[in-house]
């Protein structure tokens, strides 16, 4: 035996032996850690890895799909689907918190044949982070939407998404490597024509599930930072009315399309192809996204949505005629 199966092996029989103790003996994660000498955040990263490897299994049975007044009220007034909001917890960080729970939502719906289709960025990486292991589908696929970043110090996850989905679904995986936008329509019909761009776009038209975070607009936001977006480009966009963006789609508080020009030059599945997908799960954490969430969801980029109480708060304050 390999020392690698090995500690594959203690570690598996550590993830057993501390979901035990936990929901079967109803151990407190700080006996558990006294009673096998590790520290109590520890024995909580062990609990999540536990139910990702499909060791522990938890199912709530809620036959009348009970929800939340808040969640209610924002499905109602933007006609959506699904509405989560998860609750704060303190110790857990709110993007992985809802990367968690728009996991579980996935789990729920997927079934062999489904084409998963998906953007980069932390809110997404921390959904496919948070998928369950499963080896009864058959023939899942999951394609990059939109081109990526590769010049800004913060990792944009492109890679690490697309691993998961094939280590946790046994999906074909494909990523799109081409710039989120390019110079000018010229370079991207060029781009079109690649045939690993081709291959994509083949798959893209095929997507019946979508996991897109909405992107906030402004100084800081990815695409700026990368250098994309020049100062003048987002004054001119910033006077169109820019709140955010949907898979690299710069959309305005209406959800459209701010700057046709520019969405030409995007290296993206269209704006208006992403809007026919079956299900189109929007996932955001954060008051500076409050008006890119809410533009995408009046414009009808998704019509599954997660997040957590302070954002839902947040858009309270912003647009308190949702919640009358």
């Amino acid at each position: 035996m390999s020392n690698d199966t090995r500690k594959d092996i203690q570690k598996t029989e550590l993830l057993v032996q501390v979901a035990r103790l936990y929901y079967e003996h109803n151990f407190s994660q700080n006996d558990i850690a006294k009673k096998v000498s590790l520290s109590r955040p520890y024995i909580s990263k062990l609990l999540n890895e536990a139910k990702r490897m499909g060791i522990v299994k938890i199912e709530i049975q809620d036959p009348i799909m009970t929800e939340s007044r808040v969640e209610k009220q924002i499905r109602k007034y933007f006609g959506l689907n699904k509405v989560i909001v998860v609750p704060k917890v303190d110790d857990v960080s709110p993007l992985q918190q809802v990367g968690e729970a728009a996991a579980r939502y996935l789990d729920s719906i997927i079934k062999s044949g489904d084409v998963i289709g998906f953007s980069w960025g932390e809110t997404v990486y921390e959904c496919a982070k948070a998928l369950r292991k499963r080896e009864d589908l058959k023939n899942i696929v999951a394609v990059q939407m939109c081109g990526g970043i590769s010049n800004i110090k913060r990792n944009v996850y492109v890679a690490e998404i697309s691993k998961e989905f094939v280590v946790m679904l046994n999906s074909a995986s494909y990523i799109l490597p081409f710039p989120a936008i390019v110079d000018n329509e010229q370079v991207k019909s060029v781009i079109e024509k690649e045939h690993t761009m081709q291959e994509v776009l083949k798959y893209a038209e095929q997507v019946n599930i979508a996991i897109v975070t909405m992107g906030k607009f402004g100084g800081q936001c990815a695409l700026a930072r990368a250098g994309y977006l020049k100062a003048e480009e987002m004054e001119q966009l910033s006077q169109r009315g820019a709140v955010g963006d949907v898979c690299t789609h710069i959309i305005n508080s209406e959800g459209e399309i701010c700057d046709a020009h520019l969405d030409s030059r995007t290296v993206a599945v269209p704006y208006d192809r992403i809007k026919e997908v079956e299900t189109r799960i929007g996932i955001a954490v954060g008051e500076s996204k409050v008006e890119s969430i809410l533009g995408a969801l009046k414009g009808g980029a998704v019509n599954v949505f997660v997040t957590n109480e302070v954002t839902a708060e947040a858009i309270k304050e912003v647009c308190p005629a949702i919640f009358e």
